[in-house]
This record gives structure tokens, sequence and C-alpha cells, in this order.
């Protein structure tokens, strides 16, 4: 059985996460990203794990050859049997490639696109459910009730306090910079979609669903 594996792509504030969530209830698919499965690899013990374990604790980047094979790893267990959403992942042009070469899977990716300006206003309103991870925006999705989480009914939300104009800024120049040639290499290697980011939650989601029902 060949996996189904969805790739979600788009810059900071675009909704990859909200949507991935979505996409997981709806499709019966594992919703992982990058910093989900090295939460769960170091908990390992194993050479990667303990390798893992000591870049992270040190505040370094994770050399892409490590993400790769963590990644391959987690994609090739159980959990994944019949595929996943990846968010946040490849991250890189030199990532795709190799996920490409090295994993047997029917590969689709959807683009959120976004406008900077967009970006910046709706990673500054995010806010999430500590209870249960449900992200709200202070700009454009707030709780249906002020205070209460909508999925859980939590009163525990909590703001992104560590996201600041300037940090924002950075991390969209690094995401154009190294993520954005992959648009190009996904195009060429087909079943590529482009989503309106910019829209409302439900008017992106339904776009979403009408890809996947194609894919």
């Amino acid at each position: 059985m060949i996996k189904r594996i969805i790739i979600l792509m788009g810059p900071p504030g675009s909704g990859k996460g909200t949507h991935g969530a979505i996409l997981s209830k709806d499709l019966f698919l594992s919703h992982i990203s990058t910093g989900d499965i090295f939460r769960k690899m170091i908990q390992e013990d194993t050479a990667e794990s303990k390798m893992l374990a000591s870049y992270m604790n040190e505040g370094k980047l994770v050399p892409s050859d490590l993400v790769n094979k963590i990644v391959r790893k987690y994609i090739l267990s159980d959990e994944c049997k019949s595929g996943c959403i990846l968010d946040g992942y490849p991250r890189t042009l030199e990532q795709a490639e190799y996920f490409i070469e090295n994993i047997d899977a029917d590969i689709s990716t959807i683009f959120f696109n976004l406008d900077n300006d967009v970006a910046i206003k709706r990673i500054l309103g995010r806010f999430n459910c500590v209870s249960c991870g449900r992200i709200y925006n202070e700009y454009f999705d707030k709780p249906s009730k002020a205070g209460v989480c909508d999925e859980c009914g939590s009163h525990d939300l909590l703001a992104r306090l560590d996201d600041d104009q300037d940090t924002i800024v950075a991390r969209l120049d690094e995401y154009r910079k190294e993520t954005l040639p992959m648009v190009e290499y996904y195009k060429k290697k087909g079943k590529f979609h482009i989503v309106n980011a910019g829209q409302s939650k439900q008017k992106v989601a339904d776009e979403v669903a009408s890809i996947v029902k194609k894919i």
C-alpha cells in the first residue's frame, strides 16, 4: 500500500497548523510537524535521539541530514501506516529532494499563499488553548465565548508572547529565502495546489476540502 502524504507549505501565520488539524480529522491521517516528531524522538534511547537532543538543548539548528533521517524513520512507522499530513517539512529544497528520492508515497502539496502584512498581523494576534492546542487569533478567529475554548471548554488560553514584530519579519525573510524555491520544484512534480490563505478560515477550509477531493 502506497502511503498518502499531503505536504502543507506556506509562510508563518498562513494557517497550515489550523487546516492541517482539520484535514487530519477529515482524512483520519496523522498531522505532524518536525517539532512533533522531534519531541517524540528525544524520548527514545537511540543514537539519533541523543544527537537530536544535544542540538535542541544547545539551541542549535538541527542539520538537514539528521532531520531527513528522523522524518523518514517516523513516516515509515506504524503511526503513519496509511500516510500523514506534513506541516513544516520539507523546509528546504535539499530536504524536498531527499524526501522525493527516499519516501515511497503518493505526494500532494498544498501551498497556503499569504501576503507579508497579513502574515505579520496574524502572528501578532495568535493565542492558543493550553489544554487541547486549538489555535485562535485576536483579529481573525476569536473563541465564540471570550476566554473559553470552543473545542474543549477550557479557560486556559495563552497568548504567544514570544512573537514580536522584528522576529516575525526575520522568520518571513528566512522562509522566502529557503522555502519559496520549493514552490517551483513541486509545481514541476505535479499535484501542486495553491490556496488563497488571506480569506476567512471557513473559505480556506472549503477551498482545501475541494482540493483534497481531487487528489
